[in-house]
């Protein structure tokens, strides 16, 4: 399968649904950002024009598995919200099979690379 956009198109389309997330929590006040990667399925549906119930909620059990996974090996990492929300947001591209889960890779390790997703003070152990 062929990438539907090329990179910088992806980083785009994590930069806008970031901003989208962090402006929906400001707005709401119930949101911690350490939880903001709950709403990703959510803003993918809205840019995406997708309104297909059952799926949303496989991304919300993916996206929820994935990241339980990554604070069970690391409890500081629930303070890296940016990551978990924007590997979350486009992990949801995978569970719609727009994209296989090899390219979602090569897609987050760009995206990784050109935007600030960790705090400074984190420190990989």
């Amino acid at each position: 399968m062929k990438l539907t956009k090329n990179m910088k198109q992806w980083l785009k389309e994590a930069e806008g649904s970031l901003e989208q997330a962090e402006e929906a929590a400001r707005e709401s006040g119930d949101i911690q950002v350490q939880n903001l990667y709950q709403i990703a399925p959510l803003i993918f549906s809205k840019r995406n024009s997708m309104n297909y119930a059952a799926l949303i909620q496989e991304m919300m059990d993916e996206n929820e598995e994935q990241v339980q996974r990554d604070w069970a090996c690391d409890e500081k990492s629930k303070e890296q919200y940016k990551f978990h929300y924007i590997s979350s947001y486009l992990f949801c591209f995978v569970v719609a099979k727009q994209v296989e889960e090899t390219e979602y890779d090569e897609i987050m390790e760009y995206v990784n690379s050109k935007m600030e997703l960790f705090n400074d003070d984190y420190d990989f152990e």
